[in-house]
């Protein structure tokens, strides 16, 4: 018992010299606690311009009646090209060119597609292409113009952009253009008939686009 009292008297020196040295210690460092070292994290970022696969690309159309779908086609692109910017996984448009052979216009019926390429709507002889072309990408939605029967018309358009190596792919969502403002004769005189008689002037669209880099 006696051994280990003068043990522990004998420890009590260290005790209160290694409680007195961690003190001291404390009070003599300055440092900084609060001090973090950010570390930032460079992401690449990556443009390519994509020449438009014509073979591949196709934009569908439609009209309607009431809610439904009256009649649906598709029409072909002539020639065309666009720019992305990637950075991590984000694709963003920078540029776009496209044009739209509208000879190319398909649908179930010849007698409508014969009717589409006349003087009535499209004016194919007179108009051989549609051009759009491109003005921003934001978010989730591409803006542009569309010049149609020598009329322009604003385009804003649901967008998602994927690339894979060389080749990059354009999915345009749906959204409808009015054609009341380009004035076709087919719709001026619509408008005279009785209103549950007249056709919907809107006509909805959609697209797939692809292209491969441009060398």
């Amino acid at each position: 018992m006696k051994k280990i009292i003068i043990l522990g008297i004998a420890a009590m020196p260290f005790f209160f010299a290694s409680c007195g040295g961690s003190e001291a210690d404390a009070e003599g460092t300055d440092t900084d606690s609060t001090a973090v070292t950010e570390h930032v994290e460079e992401v690449e970022t990556i443009v390519n311009n994509y020449t438009v696969d014509t073979a591949t690309s196709v934009i569908k159309w439609s009209n309607f009646h009431g809610e439904e779908v009256d009649h649906a086609g598709t029409v072909g692109v002539l020639n065309g090209s666009f720019e992305v910017s990637t950075t991590g996984e984000v694709s963003t448009i920078t540029s776009a060119s496209l044009v739209v052979d509208m000879n190319s216009i398909q649908e179930e019926s010849e007698k409508l597609v014969s009717h589409l390429k006349n003087e009535d709507f499209f004016d194919v002889n007179s108009f051989a292409t549609t051009e759009f072309t491109f003005d921003r990408h934001e978010g989730d939605m591409v803006y542009g113009t569309l010049s149609v029967v020598g009329k322009e018309l604003a385009v804003e358009a649901p967008v998602s952009v994927t690339t894979d190596g060389d080749n990059a792919s354009v999915s345009v969502g749906d959204f409808k253009l009015d054609f009341t403002s380009l004035e076709m004769p087919f719709f001026i005189e619509d408008v005279k008939a009785p209103a549950e008689e007249q056709h919907d002037p809107n006509i909805g669209f959609s697209a797939e686009i692809a292209g491969t880099v441009a060398h």
